[in-house]
Order: C-alpha cells, then structure tokens, then sequence
C-alpha cells in the first residue's frame, strides 16, 4: 500500500493548493489525531486541508472535531486567524509544503513523522505540532528554521551532473532517483523502465543519456495538468490504470480518507474483540463464581437440616458441658458422659466438637 508521496506528487498537489487557497483567510485548527490537522479556511464557502505526516490536501472528508482543541491547535487559531494566504508552493523538489500568509508562514513537512511548523516571517519558529532534532538542525520554538538537505531542483541540473550523480552514488539506478531527485520508488522505477536499465543495478557507465532523456521525459509530465487515478493500493498524478480522479488532490484525499476509515474500523473491530474477550472473561468467573456459591449453599443447607434434626441432642449435650465445668469435672470426664446421648463428642477447653 502506498503510505507516502513523492516530491513529484507534492509538487502536483502544492499547485494544485495554491489554486484553491490564494487569497483565502485562515479560519480554525483542529488537531484530529495525534499527529494530523485539519485547517480551515474561508473565501469562497468554506475549504478544509488535511496535513498529516505523508499527505496534504484539501478534503470533503469531515473528520470529528476534538472536544478541547489543543495547545497549538489554540496558537495557529489565534496567530492565523483572519490572516490571507499569499501564496503555497513546495520547497525545492522536497516534500515540504509552504503556506504563506500576511506576517507568518506555515511550513508542512511530510517525510519521516511529519511536523507543522508556525515561523514569522523572518523563519523564527513561534510554534510546531514537535519539537524534533535532526542530525543536521533542530526544530524548537525560538530557533530559525532551517530546511533539510535536499535534492537539486530538477530545471537546476545538467545532464553532465545528473550523470555524475549516478556514478558516484553507490547505490541502484532506481534508489538514486528516488532519493536524490526524490521521485519515490514507483516513478523511479519507470524512468529505469523507460532507459532499457534494470532498476536493481547500480550504474555501469552506459546508457546514461537515456536514463536522462526518461528522467527529463518524467519531469514534464509533472509540469502537466495532472492525470490522477486511485488504484488498489496507490494514487498517481500521471496516468495508468485504476479509478479516475478531475484532480490530484481529490484522488489523494478519496485515497488516504478510505484508507483512514478502514484503519479506524480495523481500530473499532480490535477493541470490539478485546472488550468482548474481557466481557467473556468477567462472565466466565462470575458463572464459576454462582456454581461454587450454590455448591456451597447446598452444602451449608444439608448441614443446617442436620443440625435441626438433631437439637435435642445437641441441646443436651451442651447442658452436660455447662454441668460439668460447673462441677468441677475433667474434659475426660465430660466426654464420657457425652457418650450416653449418642454423638461422637470431644471437648477441649471451651471448644465442644460434635460428629452427626
């Protein structure tokens, strides 16, 4: 199943985005989950975007709106409330979404766990959804923000460097691609498919200007209008087999939102299994419970008949006892005189034991 985009997919999407959002005001934030936000913004009626840690898209999913919103939830309401966007756009060829607004910008990094970062616009971070630190920066309130080493912009590369790239890598052709350019893995693959190049091998210094004439052929596909499908397992931007979507940005939002709902069913059906089993369990102690309980109580039942049957003689027996403590005999003595009333009889101390 997919599970993240490629920096040609968001770079599709953030077009996509700018469309829909230039001029728009910020309205709310709502944190849905512990890692996704819902963002809203009005201009003409009202539009939601979705970022989450490996998508972003305006969506016509609405998803339940915490009862308390949360602390940064709280801060992008109150710093970006009533603020215009200006403009959104993608850093780089990276899958990192930038929404500029009048005095701030909102950065949405959507590699790794993902982040939403709020900066002023001298890129001072005033707020994240994380703190996280990298190897190479750290991301925290008052810090600069600074943008993780990426690829080249693919117009900013000559074939001569593209090709260097690829003897120098180390690694497959296709891995290369998806990394360095950050074409993710399906694309990368294609482009190897395109160039006669068995994606799995590492580059053996021919046929380097088909590689670059696939790649080159790839990229201005990507500066096309779209053609968005949803498949089985994927979503692309640039044709295939699989459902039609008018939009990019409608098919990821369709993908990732049926993908969300059978997650969350997936989530409901094991705690349904789990609350059953526990329910189960409970029953299943109380049912041994009441059997021991009524076993018991059948038991303590039969001995208080017995006792009944025979008070008399129980009766007398405790007389012999009193008498005889009052007399001043043993308790051998007394229990020799127990002996006449027909019960088996021991007494010791102030303890009288019987046998009906």
């Amino acid at each position: 199943m997919k599970n993240e985009l490629s920096g040609a997919e968001v770079r599709v999407l953030a077009r996509e985005l700018s469309t829909m959002l230039q001029g728009a005001i910020f309205d709310k934030a709502y944190q849905v989950g512990e890692r996704e936000l819902v963002l809203r913004f009005r201009g003409r009626g009202s539009l939601d975007v979705v970022a989450a840690p490996n998508y972003i898209c305006a969506t016509r999913y609405r998803r339940p709106a915490p009862k308390t919103p949360s602390s940064f939830a709280m801060q992008l309401r109150k710093r970006l409330g009533g603020e215009r966007v200006t403009s959104v756009s993608q850093h780089g060829f990276d899958r990192i979404v930038e929404i500029r607004f009048e005095n701030h910008m909102l950065i949405i990094e959507l590699f790794s766990k993902g982040n939403v970062i709020l900066t002023l616009n001298d890129w001072k971070i005033i707020g994240l959804l994380e703190w996280q630190r990298w190897k190479d920066r750290t991301l925290g309130v008052g810090r600069v923000y600074e943008h993780p080493p990426g690829g080249p912009e693919p117009g900013s590369i000559s074939e001569g460097e593209f090709v260097e790239s690829l003897e120098t890598s180390g690694k497959s052709v296709a891995s290369t691609l998806a990394t360095r350019y950050n074409l993710g893995g399906r694309y990368a693959e294609e482009v190897c498919k395109a160039a006669g190049q068995d994606p799995k091998a590492k580059y053996g210094g021919a046929g380097g200007d088909a590689i670059w004439k696939a790649y080159r052929s790839f990229m201005e596909k990507v500066d096309l209008p779209p053609d968005a499908r949803i498949q089985e397992d994927d979503v692309t931007a640039f044709g295939g087999e699989g459902e039609p979507r008018n939009t990019f940005n409608d098919a990821v939002d369709d993908y990732f939102s049926r993908r969300e709902d059978a997650d969350r069913k997936d989530r409901r059906d094991t705690e349904d299994i789990v609350r059953r089993a526990k329910i189960s369990e409970i029953l299943a102690k109380q049912e041994a419970a009441y059997a021991m309980a009524t076993e018991d109580s059948v038991s303590e039942q039969l001995a208080g008949d017995m006792i009944y049957q025979r008070m008399g003689e129980l009766n007398a027996a405790y007389r012999i006892v009193k008498d005889g403590r009052k007399s001043g005999l043993s308790n051998e003595e007394i229990t020799k005189k127990l002996a006449d009333i027909g019960i088996l009889a021991e007494v010791k101390g102030h303890e009288l034991t019987v046998e009906l």
